[in-house]
């Protein structure tokens, strides 16, 4: 009788054991998968949803004065720039809550999305040196900073950023599906993401 007692009392002693450490080993599991997932979402780093081609043609004129301006000595070029311009999402800057006991993920902030690259591929026409004025290195270099902001500012007045913005909800899908894999729930809710798209359509 006293055998059976104390064997009882040891499968109790060893359920409650084995129950304990399996929970600890699940919520350590949980947050190992937890990091992995933050990691990986981060490590996308950049998503670009929306590409644009650009076109610009610069006409440009230096005009310099030697031998106290009795001499004036005249360079210029055309110059033609296309340009494809990608626009996304940082995805470094997401704001990423981990709830590891309920295998979950919130999405406290998604970024606005903003210019990621600017390729471009410039080409020189009628490229006129002055006796006294040649174009240097620096020429070409100032040249190439001007078509690219001149690119920069012509964006907002696009479309780009706006398309963009649509597919802000396409984008966290995708990150949904990533956690998916995984077997976590991602939580968009609070992103108002179909209010924005009302907005913008107004």
């Amino acid at each position: 009788m006293e055998f059976i007692l104390g064997l009882l009392i040891g499968i109790i002693i060893l359920g409650v054991l084995v129950l304990v450490f399996s929970k600890r080993f699940s919520k350590h599991k949980s947050e190992e998968q937890s990091v992995v997932l933050l990691e990986k979402i981060r490590n996308v780093s950049k998503m670009i949803t929306v590409e644009g081609d650009f076109s610009e043609i610069m006409h440009f004129e230096d005009v310099k004065g030697v031998l106290l301006n009795l001499v004036i000595s005249k360079k210029k070029a055309i110059v033609l720039a296309n340009a494809k311009v990608m626009i996304g999402f940082d995805m470094k800057k997401i704001r990423l809550r981990s709830i590891p006991e309920r295998k979950k993920l919130v999405v406290e902030y998604f970024p606005e999305p903003e210019i990621l690259s600017i390729e471009t591929d410039i080409q020189y026409y009628d490229v006129k040196h002055g006796y006294f004025n040649k174009f240097a290195a620096s020429d070409l270099s100032n040249l190439n900073k001007k078509v690219r902001t001149n690119i920069e500012e012509k964006i907002p007045e696009s479309d780009l950023l706006t398309s963009a913005t649509s597919k802000a909800l396409e984008t966290v899908k995708i990150i949904e599906q990533m956690v998916s894999t995984f077997g976590w729930k991602l939580d968009y809710k609070g992103l108002k993401f179909e209010e924005k798209r009302k907005i913008e359509q107004k």
